[in-house]
C-alpha cells in the first residue's frame, strides 16, 4: 500500500491484433502464456517479455461467433499448455517449444459451437465448456485425457427432464462458455450455464417450465461427468441472465460457500458442503427492477411489469449484459470483502418468436440499451461483505466496467476502466484510488500478479477493440479516436 506510487511499467508486449483482449497472463516458472483474439498464443519470458514461441490458428473463413472473437486464456498442466479455439477444437502444446502434441475436434463449428474460455485441468483430465447459446446449441462439458486427447466423458447441461416443452431441450442452449471452479477437498467441479435458446418462446409457460439447467450452476464429478447437484439462478430466464459468472469458493460464517454475482444483479451464496449445492442467501448488489425478491428456496419472484414476452416490450434493469458479466471479481482474506466490477444499466426488451435453423441465430428477442434515469455513471467498482450483502464502498465510472479484479496481500484492489483508458489501484478497505496508469486503450483484461527472481510483477492487458458496446447517455463518444490495439503491460516497483 505504502509503495504503490513507485509502480511503473517495466516491459510491454503488443499482440498486433485490434479486437478485445480479455485474457489473464498465465505464468509457470519463467514462462508466461498469453492469448489474443483469433486464437493467437504467445509464450514470453516473464522477466522481460522476450518472445519464446508463438502460434496463430488458421481459422476457417466461415467461423461465426456470437460476441466478438476473443480468447480468455489457457490452462497449464505438467509440460503442456491447452487452448480452446473459435472453430471448437481443443489443442495441447508442448509448453517449451510450442509444438502441437494433439488437436481434437470438440464440436462442429458450422453449427456455431465455439470455445472462447480456457479449460480446467483436473487429475489428468482437461475439461472444457462450449459457447454458442445464441445459435441453439445444446450445452455440454467434455473431458479429455491430458496426454493423448482421448475423450473420456461428455455431459449435457439440458435434457428431457420434464421442465422443457416438447423436445425444445434439443436446441435449448445452456452453454458452458466460461471456465468453472474446482474444489479439491470434495473433488467437485462447479460450472455455470448460459441462457436458454431462444430467450423467449411462446410454447413456454413460466409457471411450468423451469428449463433446467439453463442460467444455473451445476456440481459435477470430474471423474465421471455425473451432475451431482445444481442450482438455478433464473428459472425460465427471459432476459439472457446467464449463470456462467465465476464461482468464488470461500468459507463464510464457517461454512464452505460458493459466491456468484449473477447477471440479474443479485449476489448469491450457496452452501457447498460435501460438494452439493444448497441455497443460503442472496442480496441485491446493482440496479435492478426485474426481481422483486428471492424467496427462501432461492427462486426469484419477478415483477410481471418487467418480464418480456412475445410481442410484449418492457423496461428491464439490469440489461442482458448484467449487473456483472463474465469479468471475474476477487476476494480478500484480509478484509473479508468481495470486489466486483459491476454495471448499472437497463434495456427495453421485446420477445419475438423464432424457429430453429442449424447455424442461424436463435435469440427470440429484440432489445435497446439505455442508462438508468438520472444516473451519470454505468460502471461501479463495489466492495461487498459476503456475510450480509452490505456494500462497504463503491467507486463510480461513466463507462461500463468490463475488466477483471485483482486483490493483493498489500491491501490493494486493481482493475481497469474504459473512461480514461486507465489501470487503477484502490485501497481495499476504503475504496480510495491510490494509483493509476493510462494505457493505450480501454482495459477489459484480467490483472494478475506473479513473482520471478525475487521481483513481484503486476500484469494486465489493454485493448478494448469494441468487445462490448457503449450506448448513449453518459457513455456516449467515449471510444472516439481511442487506439484499440492489444498491449500487455507489466509493472514492478522502481
Amino acid at each position: 500500500m505504502q509503495n504503490v506510487n513507485r509502480l511503473v511499467p517495466v516491459w510491454a508486449f503488443s499482440t498486433g491484433v485490434g479486437q478485445g483482449h480479455e485474457a489473464p497472463p498465465i505464468v509457470n516458472g519463467n514462462y508466461m502464456f498469453i492469448t489474443a483474439p483469433y486464437n493467437k498464443l504467445f509464450a514470453l519470458d516473464a522477466r522481460n517479455g522476450r518472445l519464446i514461441w508463438k502460434y496463430e490458428r488458421q481459422l476457417p473463413d466461415d467461423v461465426v461467433t456470437c460476441c466478438d472473437v476473443v480468447n480468455r486464456g489457457v490452462a497449464v498442466y505438467g509440460d503442456k499448455v491447452y487452448m480452446g479455439t473459435l472453430d471448437a477444437h481443443l489443442i495441447a502444446f508442448d509448453a517449451r517449444t510450442g509444438k502441437i502434441v494433439w488437436d481434437v475436434t470438440v464440436a462442429d463449428y458450422k453449427t456455431r459451437h465455439t470455445i472462447t474460455s480456457p479449460p480446467v485441468a483436473v487429475k489428468g483430465k482437461i475439461i472444457t465448456g462450449i459457447h454458442g447459446g445464441e445459435f441453439g446449441i445444446r450445452g455440454f462439458l467434455a473431458a479429455y485425457d491430458a496426454n493423448t486427447g482421448k475423450e473420456l466423458w461428455r455431459t449435457y447441461t439440458v435434457g428431457n427432464n420434464g421442465t422443457w416443452p416438447g423436445e425444445s431441450w434439443k436446441t435449448g442452449g445452456g452453454a458452458t462458455w466460461l471456465t468453472g471452479s474446482y474444489d479439491p477437498s470434495t473433488n467437485t467441479l462447479f460450472w455455470g450455464t448460459s441462457n436458454p435458446s431462444p430467450w423467449m418462446d411462446g410454447a413456454r409457460d413460466p409457471k411450468q417450465h423451469d428449463l433446467k439447467w439453463t442460467s444455473s450452476v451445476i456440481a459435477v464429478d470430474p471423474d465421471t461427468g455425473r451432475i451431482k447437484s445444481g442450482f438455478q439462478y433464473s428459472p425460465n430466464d427471459a432476459w439472457d441472465y446467464d449463470g456462467v459468472n465465476e464461482k468464488i469458493l470461500i468459507d463464510v460464517g464457517g461454512r464452505p460457500s460458493l459466491i456468484s454475482a449473477h447477471r440479474n444483479s443479485w449476489l448469491y451464496r450457496l452452501d457447498r458442503s460435501g460438494g452439493n449445492l444448497r441455497y443460503a442467501q442472496a442480496y441485491k448488489y446493482a440496479v435492478s427492477n426485474v426481481y422483486q425478491r428471492i424467496n427462501a428456496e432461492g427462486r426469484p419472484v419477478w415483477n410481471p411489469e418487467h418480464r418480456p414476452d412475445i410481442g410484449k416490450t418492457v423496461n428491464a434493469c439490469p440489461s442482458f449484459l448484467g449487473g456483472k458479466n463474465w469479468n471475474p471479481g476477487a476476494y480478500s482474506p484480509q478484509t473479508r470483502l468481495l470486489y466486483f466490477a459491476t454495471n448499472d444499466w437497463c434495456m427495453d426488451i421485446r420477445g419475438a418468436q423464432v424457429e430453429y435453423a442449424a447455424g442461424e441465430a436463435f435469440v427470440g428477442a429484440e432489445f435497446e440499451m439505455n442508462t438508468v434515469p438520472g444516473a451519470n455513471h454505468v460502471g461501479v467498482l463495489r466492495a461487498i461483505d459476503p456475510s450480509n450483502g452490505k456494500i462497504a464502498w463503491e467507486y463510480k465510472f461513466r463507462a461500463p466496467l468490463w475488466g477483471g479484479v485483482l486483490t493483493t496481500a498489500g491491501g490493494l484492489v486493481f482493475t481497469g476502466s474504459l473512461d480514461d483508458r486507465g489501470f487503477h489501484a484502490f485501497d481495499a478497505r476504503t475504496g480510495k484510488r491510490v494509483w493509476s496508469f493510462t494505457t493505450n486503450s480501454g482495459v477489459i483484461g484480467v490483472p494478475m500478479s506473479y513473482e520471478v527472481g525475487g521481483t513481484q510483477y503486476i500484469a494486465v492487458y489493454s485493448g478494448f477493440g469494441g468487445a462490448i458496446p457503449l450506448w448513449a447517455g453518459p457513455v456516449a463518444k467515449l471510444t472516439k479516436d481511442v487506439p484499440m490495439g492489444g498491449v500487455l503491460w507489466v509493472f514492478a516497483l522502481k
